[in-house]
């Protein structure tokens, strides 16, 4: 087995699905929001 060396494993894969996962969160959580004020204003 290869020995690790400290900072030098390519992130760049975990770092666009973690990006992606944040854009997806932040969408997810305008639409709940926006849900939640059309059903306040449609007084259901």
């Amino acid at each position: 087995m290869a020995e690790h060396k400290q900072g030098s494993m390519d992130i760049r894969a975990q770092e666009k699905t973690f990006q992606g996962f944040v854009k997806m969160v932040s969408w997810g959580t305008a639409i709940c929001i926006a849900v939640v004020i059309f059903m306040a204003l449609a007084n259901a």
